[in-house]
């Protein structure tokens, strides 16, 4: 999955990679069934503050274009993983 962020005049971070997923997904780039990158992951490879990424796909949950699978502790975390609706 390739996001690329255009900078604050392009508007808050998770704004742009919400828009970009939501893109890759309508475009069929991504799949149903398909699991995105954590949000730690994603955010460690963008170089950006974990919780813009959470918020993003938060959004793209609520909008019904993913669905958040939870599965094991570990380290006191819950690993969390987004699947492409």
């Amino acid at each position: 999955m390739n996001i690329q962020l255009q900078g604050t005049e392009a508007g808050p971070v998770y704004a742009q990679v919400r828009t970009q997923i939501e893109a890759l997904i309508q475009n069929k780039q991504v799949r149903s069934g398909e699991t995105l990158p954590s949000p730690a992951t994603l955010a460690q490879q963008l170089s950006v503050d974990r919780g813009e990424i959470q918020r993003a796909y938060y959004e793209l949950e609520q909008s019904g274009l993913v669905i958040k699978k939870t599965g094991k502790d570990f380290l006191g975390n819950s690993k969390v993983s987004y699947t492409v609706k």
